[in-house]
């Protein structure tokens, strides 16, 4: 590995830790708080499979943008960002939202994190220099010409901004009785 591959993963290793030390006793009534009318969040559905409102993202969003619970972000960040891309880049490049095992309790969520977390883990530090920088590929559509280290650098957006909004979140839910 490169040094500048070396010091991304250090990067993702700080986001991660950060991430999961904020979510260290998280209640399921946080976990699917919805701070305002219409959020987006995981639910149950009709067959007993727990769902993203909204599919999880990754098409056009609404205009204006749902504001998300915590159960919502960190199903997205550990199911579609971290488990559908590792999937995408170095499974068999299928992206699972349909069949992903959404956490339905605060008390699963760090399993679920973790196991995604560390498949990308593992699969960006086993590359090549060469592998960080060949294209993507026809598969990838629009993004066909960009390379892992630029997928890793938007991953690690989506770890930095989703963890940051959880740790928002958690914090307006401690202080909620003093919202109104």
């Amino acid at each position: 590995m490169s040094a500048n591959s070396d010091s991304l993963i250090s990067a993702f290793d700080y986001a991660w830790s950060r991430l999961t030390t904020r979510i260290v006793g998280l209640t399921d009534s946080e976990y699917f708080w919805e701070p305002v009318h219409d959020c987006w969040s995981l639910r149950e559905g009709p067959e007993g499979h727990w769902q993203l409102d909204g599919g999880g993202g990754g098409g056009a969003a609404p205009d204006p943008v749902p504001v998300t619970t915590i159960s919502w972000r960190l199903c997205h960040l550990g199911g579609l960002a971290l488990g559908g891309l590792t999937e995408l880049r170095f499974g068999d490049r299928t992206a699972p939202s349909d069949s992903i095992d959404f956490p339905c309790s605060a008390a699963a969520v760090n399993s679920f994190l973790e196991l995604h977390y560390q498949r990308w883990r593992v699969s960006i530090t086993s590359l090549t220099d060469l592998q960080w920088n060949q294209p993507l590929g026809p598969s990838w559509d629009e993004y066909a010409n960009n390379n892992t280290f630029d997928l890793a650098l938007h991953v690690l957006d989506e770890l930095t901004h989703h963890g940051a909004e959880v740790g928002v979140l958690r914090d307006l839910y401690s202080q909620r009785s003093s919202l109104s």
